[in-house]
């Protein structure tokens, strides 16, 4: 199995975290715990071609709900070892067809905007990886919360991925 490193440190993750939890007119609850999750992913290789010539881009679909993402692996070195967080719910197959049908998508949406249509050539077969995010646990009041970031990129997961780590949160209790 793979696994990405991560680039953002703990310390680094907990100044991200600690910088979005505080708006303008109030703070967002106090941080209880951060920790490096290893999330199941399925990465696929992508090639199209369009007037402008071939090209190829990687893509994620997630290993748990079947979410799909552009994927940077530009400046990414991976490991064989570590240790995984959550299993596979999905399989190569269904992770294939999601990230078929929504590149086809982006294809079509892309070729209207640009006014250049592209044609899907291949598409590689799914490889499995962990990928690296950090997870910032939180309490404010009586309620417990959290927020994601990209282990990578240092960027904040939005509300798309929210019930994808939820299920998979669920998954550990079972």
């Amino acid at each position: 199995m793979k696994f990405v490193r991560p680039v953002i440190s703990e310390g680094q993750a907990r100044e991200i975290f600690s910088q979005k939890r505080k708006t303008l007119l109030r703070r967002k609850g106090e941080i209880i715990r951060i920790e490096l999750i290893n999330f199941p992913c399925y990465i696929f290789e992508i090639s199209v071609t369009s007037r402008k010539g071939e090209k190829s881009s990687y893509v994620s679909v997630d290993g748990i709900k079947g979410t799909f993402s552009f994927l940077n692996l530009d400046n990414v070195s991976m490991k064989e070892e570590g240790k995984t967080s959550f299993n596979f719910e999905i399989t190569s197959n269904e992770a294939g067809k999601i990230a078929k049908h929504e590149y086809r998508g982006e294809i079509l949406k892309s070729g209207l905007i640009e006014k250049t249509p592209a044609e899907l050539r291949e598409i590689s077969k799914g490889e499995k990886i962990y990928y690296p995010f950090w997870i910032c646990y939180y309490k404010k009041k009586n309620k417990y919360n959290f927020e994601v970031i990209d282990g990578i990129s240092g960027k904040m997961q939005g509300i798309q991925m929210n019930p994808v780590f939820i299920k998979a949160f669920n998954q550990k209790k079972g």
